[in-house]
């Protein structure tokens, strides 16, 4: 089968552990899937053409195990965004049998829908979160109002399918009750071998420079006001209070950066927080390995199935979330993780302070969330696709 994904970033294999390459073309979680998933299809035996964009200004094609990636120069930028209005009529030359768009993004969205217009070819969107208009600038603000409005009903009009990856986003979204009837659920998924790495907790904090004794929260994401890093940082002089020898990183880049750094300040815990800002795979793995403990409160509703969840699960740690009822699909109250009212600054240094004083709850829990997440491998979560394909291009 040909199968053609449009997305905005896609990855480059080979640069994953450089910072520098980050800067200038960022992705996180939708790209991630997109990457694995194209991968897994392609190792199906499937014919996979992804269309995206460059880092640079230059067109370029990578083809390796059955994946061809057409980068299309960019041409200018939105925000971090990366922008080549060629992504609107260049993949015209290619021929595909679905369409497949990892949604939302406006510029790659259109292009798809583009596509499978011209090409009278069927669409399927992968529907990752709604995009919220309600911080940056008035230019962002503007143009989000605009795709929300007007090009999203399009697009999720003319899908054949929208898969999500929680049943639970359905509620929770603003846009997709009425699609009901066109929605499948297909799970984000993560490769645990990857997480396994043959450091131990002490080694990997002697080579981060984290203190032995201590124990260590982690948060890993965009620094964006939905992901709430600034309530886990107004939560830690309550957990310092209970457990004083901790060290909070925060590990991720976004635009909440030098507030987040106001705070810390104005709350006099500097010697607790590391901003560690963004960091390249390898070091990703291990600070997972260091901690003690993943925190993750998110406040809105752009979360639907947060990739670092799973990473944290395959690294054996025990969690603590907000209740967004799209984390449900991932976390079990009690049983892998502790789930905090969202915003809820006092319910969440509770949480976590009882986590911290209770190494035998952490150790069961730990090992709760490594079982659990075994269901969402790539190579299960490439076969479901492959069953919704198969049934939308008329395959027995």
């Amino acid at each position: 089968m040909k199968i053609g994904y449009f997305i905005g970033c896609f990855p480059y294999k080979d640069s994953l552990d450089d910072s520098g390459y980050f800067k200038r073309y960022i992705h996180a979680g939708q790209e991630v899937v997109a990457y694995y998933l194209a991968r897994g299809m392609a190792r199906r035996g499937h014919q996979i053409d992804c269309f995206t964009t460059s880092i640079d200004s230059k067109d370029s094609l990578e083809s390796y195990d059955n994946l061809n990636i057409h980068r299309y120069g960019t041409q200018f930028r939105i925000a971090t965004g990366t922008i080549s209005l060629k992504l609107l009529f260049k993949p015209l030359q290619h021929e595909v049998e679905i369409v497949h768009a990892h949604s939302p993004n406006p510029h790659s969205d259109l292009a798809a829908w583009w596509y499978s217009i011209r090409m009278k070819r069927p669409l399927v969107i992968t529907y990752h979160g709604d995009l919220l208009e309600g911080f940056g600038g008035s230019l962002r603000w503007a143009s989000l109002t605009f795709y929300n409005k007007v090009l999203l009903p399009i697009f999720l009009s003319h899908a054949k399918l929208i898969i999500l990856p929680s049943e639970h986003y359905i509620d929770e979204s603003r846009y997709l009750r009425k699609y009901q009837h066109k929605i499948t659920v297909i799970p984000n998924g993560v490769n645990i071998q990857d997480m396994e790495i043959p450091c131990s907790k002490g080694e990997s904090r002697k080579q981060l420079g984290l203190p032995a004794d201590a124990s260590v929260l982690l948060f890993v994401g965009k620094l964006s006001p939905y992901k709430g890093p600034d309530v886990l940082i107004r939560s830690l002089p309550l957990i310092i209070e209970r457990v004083p020898h901790v060290k909070l990183v925060i590990a991720g880049s976004g635009f909440m950066q030098k507030d987040l750094e106001g705070l810390v300040s104005q709350l006099g815990i500097e010697e607790h927080v590391r901003l560690a800002g963004f960091v390249e795979e390898s070091v990703k793995l291990l600070y997972y390995k260091a901690a003690d403990v993943f925190v993750l409160p998110s406040t809105q509703t752009s979360e639907v199935f947060p990739v670092v969840l799973l990473e944290a699960s395959a690294a054996r740690l025990p969690m603590v979330v907000s209740d967004l009822q799209t984390f449900k699909c991932i976390i079990e109250d009690g049983y892998n993780g502790i789930v905090t009212q969202r915003g809820n600054v006092e319910g969440l240094a509770r949480a976590i302070s009882n986590l911290l004083q209770n190494p035998d709850i952490r150790s069961r829990m730990a090992e709760n969330a490594r079982k659990h997440v075994e269901r969402f491998s790539w190579d299960g979560i490439a076969e479901e696709s492959e069953n919704v394909y198969q049934r939308i291009v008329g395959y027995s």
